[in-house]
This record gives C-alpha cells, sequence and structure tokens, in this order.
C-alpha cells in the first residue's frame, strides 16, 4: 500500500485504523491488526471502501469456521467518517457463520434503512424498490476494486 494511501485509509477511517492497515487485493479489502482471545479467537475488521461509504464487518475466527459478529456502515461528514447504521449477532444462540452474500445483503437493508429514514426527515417519497436499488449499487460499489 502506498504511503498517501495508508495516510488516507487512517484518516478517514479514524476509529477503525490504529495506523495499521494492510489491504488483501484478492478480496478487495483493508483489513485492520486483530487480537486474540483468551479462548484462541482472532478478531478483525474487514473494511471495503467508495468515495460514499466505508463498510465495516467484524469478524471472528473461530477454530471450526469464521463468523460475522457486527457490520458498521459509514459516510464522510467531510472531515471523518460518520456511523449511519450498526447491526451485532453473536450471543448464545444467534452465531452468524461468515458470508459475503449474507454481508452484502445485510449491508444493502442496513442502507436502505437509514435511506428510508432520512427520506422521510427531508419529506420526500421514495419507492422501497428505488431505496433498495439505490443501496445495491452503492454497496456493489464498496466492492468494486478501488485500486490496482
Amino acid at each position: 500500500m502506498s504511503n498517501e494511501l495508508a495516510l488516507v485509509a487512517s484518516k478517514a477511517l479514524p476509529t477503525l485504523s490504529n495506523g495499521s492497515l494492510t489491504y488483501n487485493p484478492e478480496k478487495n479489502v483493508f483489513l485492520t491488526n486483530g487480537y486474540v482471545s483468551g479462548a484462541g479467537n482472532a478478531y478483525y475488521k474487514a473494511v471495503r471502501v467508495s468515495d460514499r461509504l466505508a463498510v465495516a464487518y467484524s469478524i471472528g475466527e473461530g477454530y471450526a469456521r469464521n463468523f460475522l459478529n457486527g457490520i458498521t456502515i459509514y459516510c464522510w461528514d467531510g472531515e471523518k467518517a460518520k456511523i449511519i447504521a450498526q447491526k451485532f449477532w453473536g450471543g448464545c444462540g444467534n452465531w452468524i457463520a461468515f458470508s459475503e452474500r449474507f454481508a452484502k445483503e445485510q449491508s444493502i437493508l442496513m442502507l436502505k434503512n437509514f435511506l428510508a429514514t432520512q427520506t422521510k426527515i427531508l419529506g420526500k417519497q421514495i419507492s422501497d424498490q428505488q431505496l433498495l436499488s439505490f443501496s445495491r449499487e452503492l454497496i456493489e460499489e464498496t466492492q468494486r476494486k478501488q485500486i490496482a
């Protein structure tokens, strides 16, 4: 990763980066340094960005599978990232095995709900289908390769 990109990522995603991100070009995702729990599970965040959004998956790596512990969606407020949606899983009987498809669909629904609320606040009328389609577009944009 270039120094410029590392600086931008640390400024744009201050709560996630802690100054150390790596980029996985195969998965097109930034990864934060993780930690290992006393039980031996590793936890980290996987972050995808576009010019409008950052989508952060909280992932746990257990002995048998990876888990999706949460999703946080950020927008830019001109100076820093601002949380616009969050959802968490985990705990007794509420574990979700990580899957790219599930994480993407949940992100789309979370963004659609945020946009629906903003639509009401602004007194506008936009169909759920239009909001869903636009949300899908924005989330898919975070999944496109932004750097070579």
